[in-house]
């Protein structure tokens, strides 16, 4: 997208993922003026450019796209790509007359260093015999040894299997699937459709606007989301393994506490 604007390279992605200013507004908690005014190039009326400069990150972060590389072009469209310079504080010695002598100040700490081994000495010789006492008092009888009961083995979870992989949606979602570069499907998805992932793709990604409203199948195994609901994800990769590895396993079996009852099996699985 060679010599476009920041506002048009932003306009032309929203556009191709089915969204509006209002979607971007409500996602981001950017002002619709501001989200306009960036569209159109209009960059008088926006905040200050350190501000503005976020605005646009946080967008072109949204849609998928660069933010800092985006963020940077607006800086140099604005005129305003500055560097800060560090300017060295300069060193102020104290005033000779207001600080105490050197031995004066080692006796004091001296002092304080005697007075506080002292003090912990005598804290401690003092409350040493109560310390003793105490611990004698409420040592706890010696407890029978019980047996703890063993946990039951719980039956292994089969693990899911592989198959083709399906991108699906639940509501019109705009996505990507390349594969080395090359485009294999790009478009919006409606309720209903699905697009099937070539067998013979060596590297499949995805690329989404609405990960929450993607729906993607390894087989007869549903995946979990592959992102935040409400921000773009970008280039997941499609393959089996790697999906599959997302499907979240259940947790490993708890030891039961002492005096517990124990489950009983029947032929149907613990009662």
């Amino acid at each position: 997208m060679s010599g476009s604007t920041v506002g048009e390279r932003l306009r032309i992605a929203r556009e191709a993922q089915g969204l509006d200013v209002e979607d971007i507004a409500s996602r981001t908690r950017i002002p619709t003026r501001h989200l306009r005014m960036i569209e159109r190039g209009d960059y008088a009326g926006l905040p200050a450019p350190t501000y503005s400069a976020g605005f646009i990150k946080t967008y072109a972060r949204l849609l998928g796209l660069d933010g800092r590389e985006l963020s940077d072009q607006f800086r140099t469209e604005i005129g305003t790509a500055t560097v800060e310079s560090h300017k060295p504080q300069p060193y102020e010695p104290a005033d000779p007359r207001r600080t105490p002598p050197i031995g004066l100040a080692l006796l004091a700490l001296l002092v304080a260093m005697v007075v506080g081994l002292g003090y912990l000495y005598w804290r401690g010789a003092r409350d040493e015999p109560v310390e003793v006492a105490a611990q004698a008092s409420d040592a706890p009888a010696a407890a029978p040894n019980r047996a703890q009961p063993a946990a039951q083995p719980m039956a292994p979870t089969p693990a899911p299997t592989g198959g083709p992989v399906a991108i699906g949606a639940n509501q019109d979602v705009w996505v990507r699937v390349s594969d080395g570069g090359k485009t294999l499907f790009m478009g919006t998805l409606k309720p209903g459709n699905r697009f099937d992932v070539p067998a013979d793709a060596v590297d499949p990604l995805l690329t989404t606007g609405r990960p929450g409203s993607t729906t993607i199948t390894v087989g007869q195994t549903p995946i979990p989301s592959v992102g935040d609901p409400d921000r773009a994800a970008k280039n997941v990769s499609l393959k089996a393994d790697a999906l599959l590895a997302r499907v979240a396993t259940p947790p490993p079996a708890t030891q039961p506490a002492a005096g517990a009852a124990t489950p009983v099996e029947n032929g149907a699985g613990p009662a």
